[in-house]
């Protein structure tokens, strides 16, 4: 008969626990719960204004830019009428192909000036690190360019392709070296005026390049180095198993900031061809500017700065899954 009851009894003895553990865990959970409202509300004096500034210069500016993208956006009056896709419609079915143009070009000229930014600052870094003197005054002669105002170097490449007998190129190859007979209008063909675009944007920010890859070389353990002597490694072997090595994630650093920069070029389109002849030399931001404030069509201009955030936001997705640059990161962490 105890047996039984003791037998009996235990569902009892059970479900009670049961039921203590729910309600134990139900206390917890509320109290985890009441400790992070409290820690949101301590935290939100110091982070409101954050949000504030967000959405007042991030959030409500790109809604607006969605909205004028999808509508005929009179500024003078005030009016802003609904037109569903058409601005969208009008600029990739345009029969100049100004928007194709620009496209293009700002996809050559990632695919021109980063491998020469990336190469060009590695290789520079490398050499001025190994200098033991004199290191000081390459740095600041790389990095002057950088510093320099884009409208001062513009002018400078203007000078130099010069359309006339007054540009420095045509002066050297038509009156000193006599390799072409008649002046080179450089600036108005599309191939040539596309090339000054490059070479300027590629002299402008190798020192940036250059600076950030000296930086990292700096920080390379010397033990690594003495390491490798010991075991009878070479210079190429050195070279490659450890700094190229350690410089990949300020490699992958520098190739997703210049990929993103090479769709916002824009200056040295303005000031060297204006896009000329007929939007050959053209990039989305200067044909965006063109539409803007040249034709007030902000409804396109509008379309043509979507069309560009979107491929920057492909762009860097792609790079970051295809470099696996969170991996990268992690590894020169543990580092």
């Amino acid at each position: 008969m105890i047996a039984l009851r003791h037998s009996l009894m235990e569902p009892t003895n059970l479900e009670h626990s049961g039921k203590g553990k729910h309600v134990q865990r139900n206390a917890v959970s509320k109290r985890k719960w009441k400790k992070g409202v409290k820690g949101w509300l301590a935290a939100l004096p110091f982070v409101l204004p954050g949000l504030i500034l967000v959405g007042l210069f991030v959030l409500y500016p790109m809604l607006f830019t969605i909205r004028i993208s999808l509508s005929n956006y009179r500024i003078v009056q005030g009016q802003i009428d609904f037109v569903g896709l058409k601005n969208y419609i009008n600029i990739l079915t345009d029969a100049s192909g100004r928007f194709w143009y620009a496209y293009r070009n700002n996809f050559l000229y990632a695919l021109v000036t980063v491998p020469l930014i990336l190469f060009g600052g590695m290789v520079f870094a490398y050499l001025i690190n190994n200098l033991k003197r004199g290191r000081t005054m390459f740095k600041v002669g790389f990095y002057l360019p950088v510093i320099t105002s884009w409208v001062i170097v513009s002018l400078v490449f203007t000078y130099m392709f010069n359309n006339s007998d007054r540009g420095l190129i045509n002066y050297i190859l038509v009156d000193k070296l006599h390799i072409l007979n008649d002046y080179v209008p450089w600036l108005l063909r599309e191939w040539s005026g596309n090339a000054a675009i490059w070479l300027m944007g590629a002299w402008k920010n190798i020192g940036w390049a250059m600076l950030i890859f000296l930086a990292a070389l700096q920080s390379i353990p010397r033990d690594l180095y003495e390491a490798a002597d010991l075991d009878g490694a070479g210079i190429w072997g050195k070279f490659r198993h450890i700094t190229i090595a350690c410089l990949k994630p300020t490699a992958y650093y520098v190739l997703v900031n210049m990929i993103i920069g090479s769709f916002n070029v824009f200056i040295q389109v303005m000031l060297l061809t204006e896009g000329n002849p007929n939007g050959r030399t053209s990039v989305l931001q200067y044909l965006l500017y063109d539409k803007a404030f040249g034709q007030f069509q902000f409804g396109e201009a509008s379309a043509i700065g979507l069309i560009s955030a979107v491929t920057i936001v492909i762009l860097t997705t792609l790079l970051n899954r295809m470099l696996k640059l969170d991996t990268v990161e992690k590894g020169g962490a543990d580092a």
